[in-house]
């Protein structure tokens, strides 16, 4: 690992590789003497190499935790202001809304009013986090159970909330900052809860780090040359999971994400867990667990036909036969019934439904088909003095509809079962009624009532919206 030991050519050499020479930079600064060299740091790159960085000011995030934070906040108002550095001191309130804790929420707080000034200008995020830092977040992630993606800790350049966030000092030695801070004078404040045992970081600084240092003196230099390794095979990985959940996964009209546990399992095993992470990304942006997508892996390969977990931020996976669904719980609402009436004669389309759930029905007229059979379920033929029809949802599943050939009837929930519909679907799926007979319903039956035998027909094509259940078992 770069020892920095000129810092000032090291964050110099940092803003010309990541092309900063236009760039505003928003350096959060809490005080503390890695943010405070880091300050220091940009002022010197200013004077000395111009081109190197297109300009930055400080944003100090004040949550408001600490009975010191108010003297924090002025400090490093007052520093910028005797060195006519543009400083804001943003104040936010930190709220657990999630469970995720305390700290995790106080810095999910801080990087979004560090994002929203970097939008403001346009320009980058920089904060001063060093090698210990990365060493420390390395060993939590492990400890809490993270995937590959996970494990990789923190980079030198990320995005967040769309902005892209730069952290100069990473392959800096914590020891190498407080050197820099006692040779330039630089001023600085100490956070007393750096020392709290209550917080997971400070036991793994105050325990475990000291540990590893015993067995390994370099544990920061050897995390940091393993984890270059992990950054770059994540990368390609990630690229082809995302291209896998491209495929594999679609949003329904109720927010949801669908996908096939059978499709699912047609991908290599190291694919299906990233597929997932990044399907639970969708709904929030927690750190997701290696517990919580193995409880989503094992639902999807249980060879249950339902099935239910609860994971955190109130996202749910729901398994209904061969689909898994991922967000957050639908609303429940009664179903009712609902009827678009359709002049098949005057009207060749009909749509039923708002938006992404918009359903579609087109009727093309056919003067003597040479036979009854249809491309799909999704067809449907009907004699050509069928003039009217009305298309239904809400309708009551203990309904019955007469069955192709004449045998018998059915209950429309035991039509929904044998196709093996997601309960979800069934108070939303359209059917088409002729008079009180269900001809059909689009993608599982054609019952009985009002067959075509010869002669003039109408030909009607049912399009449903995005993330509908397509493969049923139904006929």
């Amino acid at each position: 690992m770069e020892r920095a030991r000129n810092l000032l050519t090291h964050v110099i050499s940092f803003f010309q590789q990541h092309h900063l020479g236009t760039a505003h930079a928003v350096l959060g600064v809490s005080g503390g003497v890695d943010s405070m060299v880091l300050l220091h740091l940009c002022q010197r790159a200013l004077a000395e190499t111009p081109r190197a960085l297109g300009g930055f000011s400080v944003v100090h995030v004040h949550h408001g935790l600490r009975e010191a934070a108010d003297g924090d906040a002025r400090f490093v108002e007052r520093y910028c202001r005797d060195r006519g550095i543009p400083c804001e001191i943003a104040r936010v309130r930190v709220e657990d809304v999630r469970g995720e804790g305390v700290e995790a929420a106080a810095r999910r707080a801080r990087y979004e009013a560090l994002a929203e000034r970097a939008r403001a200008t346009g320009g980058v995020i920089l904060v001063a986090h060093h090698a210990q830092d990365e060493l420390e977040t390395f060993i939590m992630r492990l400890l809490r159970g993270a995937g590959p993606g996970g494990l990789g800790a923190m980079r030198p350049e990320a995005e967040m909330n769309g902005v892209r966030v730069l952290r100069p000092l990473l392959a800096v030695e914590k020891g190498e900052i407080e050197r820099y801070a006692a040779a330039h004078g630089v001023p600085h404040v100490d956070d007393e809860t750096n020392e709290d045992p209550r917080f997971f970081r400070n036991r793994v600084r105050q325990v475990v780090i000291p540990a590893l240092r015993a067995v390994e003196p370099r544990a920061e230099e050897k995390v940091m040359q393993a984890l270059e390794l992990l950054w770059a095979e994540d990368a390609y990985m990630r690229e082809m999971a995302l291209e896998a959940a491209r495929r594999l996964a679609a949003r329904g009209d109720d927010g949801r994400i669908a996908f096939s546990a059978h499709r699912l399992a047609e991908l290599h095993v190291s694919l299906q867990r990233r597929v997932i992470h990044i399907l639970l990304n969708c709904f929030s942006a927690r750190e997701w667990t290696w517990a919580h997508v193995e409880a989503v892996h094992r639902l999807a390969f249980s060879g249950s036909s339902s099935g239910e977990v609860h994971l955190a931020a109130d996202v749910r996976c729901v398994r209904s036969y061969d689909t898994l669904y991922i967000g957050h719980p639908p609303s429940a609402v009664p179903a009712q019934e609902a009827v678009v009436a359709w002049d098949l004669l005057a009207a060749p389309e009909a749509r039923v439904g708002h938006g992404e759930a918009r359903w579609r029905f087109r009727r093309l007229r056919v003067a003597h088909p040479a036979s009854a059979r249809m491309p799909s379920p999704w067809w449907l033929l009907l004699p050509a003095d069928v003039s009217r029809a009305e298309i239904v949802t809400g309708v009551p599943t203990s309904e019955r509809v007469r069955l192709f050939g004449g045998h018998g009837t059915k209950k429309l929930q035991d039509v929904f079962t044998d196709a093996k519909l997601p309960r979800e679907w069934r108070a939303r799926w359209p059917m088409l009624r002729v008079g009180k007979d269900i001809v059909w319903i689009p993608g599982i039956l054609r019952s009985g009532a009002h067959l075509w035998r010869g002669g003039p027909a109408i030909v009607i094509r049912a399009r449903p919206p995005a993330g509908c259940p397509r493969g049923l078992g139904g006929r």
